[in-house]
């Protein structure tokens, strides 16, 4: 979805629309829901809606989708998931790791998990699988949601003029580079702070 896509659709559907963005792209569709919060000042200008009406309408479709998948995850299990996951190089055994790792510190990757694409769909299904209780799940992720869509806006409206022409070249392949980069740099930051926190057995 390019900017002109995002734009129009933005502009039809209004908040729904950003919602419903926020809503699949944490569920797990390719959207890119990063962009819509980094240019949310530019899309407010473009489409008349109010930055503050975006930030609570994303916020809203990110805690839906968040929700949904702790749902999948309690109902579905590691087990039954690993079979669709295998496809993907993610077996059971390490979704199992994952879960471990989860119990020891479920908060930090709920929290961190935002930041990370990939663990932001994985981290609430491994919360509802291992049967983290719903309040403190909601608690958690519901705030960890706002200060992520608070921080990314925050950098994007730093970014200011600079939308127009990143927008405009956002299709290049350079920017897929530096998109995985950030991803990787995320996983492997990840990784390390488990690996140190991580609670002798």
């Amino acid at each position: 979805m390019n900017h002109h896509s995002m734009i129009l659709l933005i502009t039809h559907y209004g908040y729904a629309g950003i919602s419903i963005a926020l809503f699949l792209g944490i569920v797990g569709i390719p959207l890119p829901i990063e962009i819509i919060l980094l240019g949310a000042g530019y899309i407010a200008v473009k489409t008349n809606l109010h930055l503050g009406g975006i930030i609570g309408f994303a916020w809203l479709g990110a805690c839906a989708g968040m929700t949904v998948n702790y749902l999948l995850g309690k109902s579905i299990g590691l087990e039954r998931i690993s079979k669709v996951t295998k496809w993907i190089k993610l077996s059971e055994s390490r979704l199992e790791n994952w879960a471990e790792h989860f119990k020891k510190h479920g908060a930090i990757l709920l929290l961190v998990g935002f930041y990370v694409a990939g663990l932001r769909h994985a981290a609430p299904f491994i919360a509802g699988a291992i049967k983290l209780r719903f309040t403190k799940f909601i608690s958690i992720s519901y705030l960890g949601a706002m200060a992520w869509i608070l921080v990314i806006v925050f950098l994007g409206q730093k970014l200011g003029k600079a939308w127009d022409h990143m927008f405009i070249h956002f299709h290049h392949p350079l920017w897929l580079i530096v998109a995985a980069g950030v991803v990787g740099l995320g996983l492997l930051g990840v990784k390390k702070m488990v690996r140190q926190q991580k609670l002798p057995s």
